[in-house]
């Protein structure tokens, strides 16, 4: 993982905002220790006033890896939306640091996310402009992404097996963590869109 070693030494910031489980964050901690990884702090942030608090932009500016881990996207999205805590996470990329995805956390980088039943979309960061990044792929997720594709012809899709994540790393790279697949699918219109660059 090339990515990891552009940040061996350093803050480690796993983010939970879209996890429900209290207890996940203590084992992600946990973890890190027993692998002997750099200092690891959990930064849970349970409503957006928290993502306005100074001492949390502070914290991810600091880090050197972020792990934005999996859970419910929309509350994610919402919480992140416009504050502090998310620019403090765009400042620390653009600096250097590696922003690791998981699940809801990889999905809220693409431009759109889709949503059970796959009737909607929502707005997402837009980290990976006209992406649409699906977490837990299935074939049924992979039928949704081709709808989307066919309202969205000049975006493109990333599908996330279970047990791969999205890893964003200095000058653009793109890496995936784990052991399960990605696939790629592109829109109708996304070779037009790139000869017209």
């Amino acid at each position: 993982m090339a990515l990891a070693r552009s940040a061996p030494d350093g803050l480690v910031v796993v983010v939970m905002a879209a996890a429900e489980d209290p207890g996940r964050a203590q084992r992600y901690e946990r973890q890190y220790r027993e692998w002997g990884s750099p200092p690891c702090r959990v930064l849970t942030l349970r409503s957006r006033e928290e993502a306005f608090q100074t001492a949390h932009a502070r914290l991810l500016l600091d880090a050197r890896l972020i792990l934005i881990a999996d859970g419910d996207v929309r509350r994610l999205l919402e919480t992140f939306f416009d504050t502090p805590a998310l620019q403090a996470m765009i400042t620390a990329y653009h600096s250097g640091a590696v922003v690791l995805g998981i699940g809801a956390g990889a999905e809220a980088m693409g431009t759109w996310v889709l949503r059970p039943r796959w009737e909607e979309t929502l707005g997402a960061w837009g980290w990976l402009p006209g992406a649409f990044v699906v977490s837990h792929y299935t074939p049924e997720a992979a039928r949704a992404l081709q709808a989307a594709l066919h309202r969205h012809p000049f975006a493109y899709g990333i599908g996330l097996a279970e047990g791969a994540a999205l890893a964003l790393g200095p000058g653009d790279r793109i890496e995936r963590w784990g052991e399960g697949e990605i696939t790629v699918v592109f829109g109708a219109r996304w070779l037009d869109r790139e000869e017209d660059r």
